[in-house]
């Protein structure tokens, strides 16, 4: 048996735009208190680490913090339209 059209369903998960799924924001909670409970234990061994392995690690988390940039491919001739873009882009 079909609804009626502009019917709302009043039971399970919302449909409405921008609802945020509780169970993803508390999946989400539970693992940032566990990070932060565990960071001491993750400096200790990250203390203990060689040289290049302490290196891959701090690679690996700055992208979490930084922004990638993109890159530009510059071909000739549109070189002096690059270069205005990113001088129009720092304004």
């Amino acid at each position: 048996m079909a609804l009626p059209k502009g019917h709302e369903v009043n039971k399970g998960r919302s449909n409405r735009k921008g609802v945020p799924n509780k169970t993803t924001k508390q999946t989400k909670e539970l693992i940032a208190k566990f990070m932060q409970d565990k960071l001491p234990v993750v400096i200790k061994e990250f203390d203990k680490m060689e040289g290049a392995d302490k290196v891959k690690v701090y690679f690996s988390l700055v992208k979490y913090v930084m922004p990638t940039l993109a890159s530009v491919k510059v071909e000739e001739g549109n070189s002096d339209d690059i270069i205005q873009q990113i001088l129009d882009n720092q304004k």
